[in-house]
């Protein structure tokens, strides 16, 4: 209880002074990951929920009861996925109160299209038709042509299971200016055994991402777990952003602000920001994360500890030399140990620790290349996690800290020796 006292009054003397410079990370972040809106309509039966449940892992029918926003359009949240999903009612009505429907959402879109704030905005519908029962009605047309008016409108042909386009072709005559993605969201096993895989989802996430706004798409690519690939280019486009020298949020200017702590609080204070990467990563690639980088701080213990407890070599009396020769001082030293020992929650003796030169770039300055390689890393690391057979949506979080960090040790293991490179050439150049 004590020890973990001592680490809560550890970030919150960290924070309190670098709240300033997270907020507006914060914010600019948040103004490029705007969650979209997805429209959802069809029949029932066309299998909006297993194309729900493909692309997103997401089950909207079980997981919630969803939050009516209007007569005939309900809302789906879900925790850790960062979209926001709406169900139509309706096309199955009565001719007078389907009327009604159509009305109540055109109503509902043309309202949230008139906003100013593209958060509002309904981004993107998906109208799913059953490619298996090659029937679509005509009012079915009518609709689709009608939100065409006010939104962009893919159709879905779900339950796709053979390369028949006659039908495909009978919708293109009559809506030609939407796109069509044909897809089967799950494996579907046929008479005799005979199993057809999963197509066409990789179609669709990539013609979404040419539709929607470009401050949606960086959410959406997250949210899908369809295409690893774009994950990966969102997370290392994000890197490189905050890499940029030219734009003032960056990382750079972020470890220049922990300069300003005091003696020991700065030198982790560059630590929390290989942590606060390592957040950005995981929220562009969608693994979930908490938001609040406190208390993802707090959470994030191993992954500080897989990080930089590799530099930490166990070499005795080296210790307080290396520690002097860089940071100018036993005095500060100390400090630096006692920060060290309470953030990885390590027991450490007097001269049983030692740093080697890399250390110096990752926490004691901002050396770009080191940053970059280390990221790089957690990306792959990242990759590999996604890929993996896990279902990480019902892993707590927790659990999924743990496995990350026990694999980022295993590659920063793999890394020694090229950072120890990179921070010898950079030491011998400022020296």
């Amino acid at each position: 209880m004590e020890e973990e006292s001592k680490q809560r009054d550890f970030w919150e003397d960290l924070f309190t002074d670098m709240k300033e410079e997270f907020s507006k990370f914060n914010e600019d972040f948040d103004k490029k990951f705007i969650k979209p809106n997805i429209v959802l309509s069809g029949k029932t039966g066309v299998g909006k929920s297993t194309l729900i449940n493909g692309i997103f892992g997401r089950d909207y029918a079980k997981e919630g009861s969803g939050k009516p926003v209007s007569q005939s359009l309900v809302e789906y949240n879900f925790p850790d996925t960062p979209i926001n999903l709406f169900d139509t009612r309706g096309i199955e009505l009565d001719p007078a109160k389907r009327e009604e429907s159509r009305k109540d959402i055109i109503g509902e879109i043309n309202k949230r299209a008139n906003s100013s704030d593209v958060e509002d905005h309904m981004h993107v519908m998906w109208y799913c038709i059953s490619n298996e029962g090659r029937r679509i009605e005509d009012v079915e047309i009518e609709w689709i042509k009608d939100f065409a008016n006010y939104m962009p409108v893919i159709i879905v042909l779900t339950q796709t299971l053979d390369n028949n386009e006659v039908f495909q072709k009978s919708i293109e005559q009559e809506c030609p200016n939407l796109k069509i993605c044909r897809i089967l969201a799950k494996e579907r096993e046929l008479y005799g055994g005979i199993k057809i895989p999963p197509h066409g989802l990789k179609n669709l996430v990539s013609e979404t991402m040419e539709i929607l706004p470009e401050a949606t798409v960086r959410a959406f690519t997250a949210a899908q777990k369809i295409k690893i690939e774009e994950k990966i280019d969102s997370a290392k486009k994000l890197i490189q952003e905050r890499l940029d020298s030219r734009n003032p949020l960056n990382y750079k200017n972020l470890a220049h602000a922990a300069d300003a702590l005091p003696i020991g609080l700065d030198v982790l204070g560059k630590g929390a920001v290989n942590l606060y990467i390592a957040k950005d990563i995981m929220t562009v690639m969608g693994i979930p994360v908490t938001k609040n980088f406190f208390e993802f701080a707090k959470e994030a213990k191993p992954l500080l500890d897989s990080i930089v407890f590799p530099f930490l070599i166990f070499e005795g009396s080296k210790a307080a030399g290396k520690i002097a020769f860089r940071y100018g001082g036993e005095e500060l030293g100390k400090r630096i140990l006692f920060y060290i020992t309470n953030i990885l929650g390590k027991t450490v003796g007097k001269g049983n620790l030692a740093l080697s030169p890399v250390v110096g770039l990752i926490l004691g300055s901002f050396n770009r290349k080191v940053t970059e390689k280390i990221a790089n890393g957690f990306i792959e690391v990242c990759s590999d996690f996604l890929r993996s057979e896990v279902n990480y949506n019902e892993l707590p979080k927790e659990e999924i800290l743990d496995i990350l960090s026990r694999n980022m040790k295993e590659k920063m293991e793999d890394m020694q020796e090229s950072l120890e490179t990179i921070a010898e050439e950079e030491l011998a150049i400022n020296n």
